[in-house]
């Protein structure tokens, strides 16, 4: 037995040191290759030339950019396998270059290849596609080379893409840096939502995928985020696509939802509409259409059961979608789109719900308490939003408002009983109550930016002014009855009978303008340190009323009567005001394509006006007051952004 072991332990070891060598020789199975671009003229190295690495099968590996200096390697290649590498340039002819790595010689220098200049004849005109190119600051993908099947949408041609990662929580990134913007010909794709243009959209309507930056701050010209763009082939700019689907179950259990969309060059319009009593909760449009698309993959999954949500929805859902480009091919510097949105959702909620309990007191003395409550809701959620954007060279106009109207009633009973040890009843507790409400909100948002940093002759160039409104008003009438019996002692016994009427409304508004920058329009071009100032003020009203009344009912006279002590009507008025004064000084170092960093000190002194009148039918709630308070602000702010 003994020997036994001691075999197994050196057939044990001599396995694990197999398969140690075996891990450890792997990196050496890796070969890789490189070289250097030159024009065959003057010599000169050639930058951002498109170097594409192929099986000898015509499968695409990988792809870069020459570098500044017309270099090129790629790692990582299985040795004893045959490649090649084509290499084109919109000013020199393809070249291809076949290679094979072998152990002997993992690393294969190509050295100097030279490329021939592009002879523009018109007898000899060749249409080559290569899987990417740059054209200006913009890197091109060229859809067609790269092979799919016929039902292949975006979302697989991505990932065929070397360097283009789609994560599982629907981020993109393109060689380690995210994705913030996914575009469809230079414009939204059904409200900006990536799965709608990744998921829907053939692989064969696609011509181009294009990745560029986009400006972000316009004092600082490397500051940009990363935008991918999918330009359509001709005539596929306009299509249409949808989906229908249903199910039916035991106990009646049924779900249906069904979608159209339509797009154009300049529209876009989606309908969508669902139903379900399997507890399946659409709260806004997106997440119906998020869930709605051809080809969906990925983990995450909002439109589902909700198991942990009580009693039985039945819920029904419509909405539609609607945009329009005033400008068919927008630019970042000169847009003009409209949106709206409009989304409807009728909620029908049931819960029935028992409970026994038992209390002991002391060795010999227990309670039974039976309690069983039954709870219907229904509701009718309604929201319309639209958006209006302008953006041109100089200014950028935003308005915006959101108008939702939510109505429903809900009805509750609860019927509790109490018991002794011995069985007998001791007490019951039976409630019941109706509610009904209406609430309803609007909000309008409106801003006005002007911005001309390039006219250096110019005194202002710079000023924002917005304007925001909020309006809310809600309405609920409430009932509830309560009757106490104690069949212990009856002096106990209590009825209740009590309406509530409230109506709360609220309007707030906010007007803000600012001129950042006010030295040139003073002090001309004096440089003054490099300290600028500017001036801002915000007006703010809020006008608040609040009306509760509560009546409860007279047994003798069966009529309603107030009770004063819980009704009461206030109103408040809020008027304020904040002017400010803010130096700001900023401190800039950069390389191009390679780093910035900014440094900003900023320091503000405000003056906050306030006045506040507040009228009630309790008179200790009548108040006037007026503030003024002094509001010096100041800040650090410091960012390093790293590129290349």
């Amino acid at each position: 037995m003994q020997k036994l072991l001691q075999l197994l332990t050196v057939l044990i070891f001599t396995v694990c040191v197999n398969n140690s060598q075996a891990q450890q020789a792997n990196p050496a199975n890796i070969g890789a290759v490189k070289g250097l671009l030159q024009d065959t003229v003057h010599k000169y190295t050639v930058k951002s030339a498109t170097v594409s690495l192929y099986r000898s099968d015509s499968t695409l590996l990988n792809y870069q950019l020459s570098s500044n200096y017309g270099e090129f390697i790629f790692r990582n290649l299985p040795l004893n396998a045959k490649y090649y590498i084509e290499v084109s340039h919109i000013s020199y002819q393809l070249l291809r270059q076949s290679f094979s790595p072998t152990t002997a010689q993992s690393t294969i220098d190509l050295k100097n290849l030279i490329l021939k200049p592009k002879d523009i004849t018109l007898a000899e005109v060749k249409i080559g596609v290569p899987p990417i190119q740059m054209n200006g600051d913009t890197l091109e993908f060229n859809a067609s080379a790269f092979k799919l099947d016929s039902n292949a949408v975006v979302e697989d041609l991505l990932r065929k893409i070397p360097n283009v990662t789609l994560w599982g929580d629907g981020q993109i990134t393109v060689n380690g840096r995210e994705v913030k913007s996914l575009l469809v010909n230079g414009k939204d794709f059904f409200g900006g939502d990536f799965k709608m243009a990744l998921q829907n959209i053939s692989k064969n309507a696609v011509q181009k995928v294009q990745v560029y930056n986009t400006q972000k701050n316009e004092n600082n010209l490397l500051d940009s985020s990363l935008t991918v763009n999918l330009k359509l082939k001709k005539g596929k700019d306009t299509g249409h696509f949808g989906k229908i689907g249903g199910g039916y179950g035991t106990t009646e259990r049924f779900e249906a939802d069904g979608n159209i969309n339509f797009f154009a060059p300049k529209m876009q319009l989606g309908i969508i509409v669902a139903g379900n009593n399997v507890n399946k909760i659409a709260n806004n449009m997106r997440t119906l259409t998020a869930n709605s698309t051809f080809k969906p993959s990925g983990i995450n999954v909002e439109y589902q059961p909700d198991f942990r949500a009580n009693g039985i929805n039945r819920t029904n859902t419509a909405g539609v979608t609607f945009n329009y480009n005033f400008i068919e091919k927008p630019t970042y510097d000169s847009r003009s789109v409209l949106t709206a949105n409009y989304f409807v959702q009728n909620r029908n909620n049931d819960i029935i719900s028992t409970s026994a309990t038992t209390t002991t007191i002391g060795t010999a003395s227990k309670i039974f308490d039976n309690n069983s409550t039954t709870n219907n809701t229904l509701s009718t959620n309604q929201n319309f939003d639209s958006k209006f954007d302008v953006t041109k060279r100089n200014y950028q106009l935003n308005i915006s408002q959101n108008l939702s109207v939510n109505t429903g009633e809900t009805n509750n009973r609860s019927l509790r009983s109490a018991a002794n040890q011995l069985n007998q009843l001791t007490s019951t507790n039976n409630t019941s109550g109706q509610n009904k409400y209406t609430n309803t909100g609007f909000g309008l948002s409106t801003n006005y930016r002007y911005n001309n940093y390039m006219n250096y002759k110019q005194k202002i160039r710079s000023y924002n002014v917005r304007y925001n409104l909020n309006y809310t008003d809600s309405d609920n009438e409430r009932t509830d009855l309560t009757a106490f019996r104690s069949f212990t002692n009856t002096a106990s016994n209590r009825d209740f009978n009590r309406k509530y009427n409230n109506n709360d409304n609220n309007i707030n508004q906010v007007l803000f303008a600012e001129i950042s920058s006010l030295k040139r329009l003073f002090f001309g071009n004096k440089q003054l340190a490099k300290i600028d100032f500017g001036v801002s003020n915000e007006i703010s009203m809020v006008n608040s009323n609040d009306n509760s009344e509560v009546a409860d009912l007279n047994t003798s006279t069966g009529t309603y009567q107030a009770n004063t002590y819980l009704s009461n009507h206030l109103q408040t008025n809020t008027l304020s005001e904040m002017p400010a004064l803010t130096l700001t000084r900023s401190f800039n170092k950069s390389l191009s394509n390679r780093f910035y960093r900014n440094l900003n000190f900023s320091a503000s002194a405000k003056q906050k006006l306030s006045f506040q009148d507040n009228r009630s039918d309790k008179s200790f709630q009548n108040i006037s007051r007026n503030y003024s308070n002094f509001v010096p602000t100041a800040s650090i702010y410091y960012s390093r952004s790293q590129y290349g």
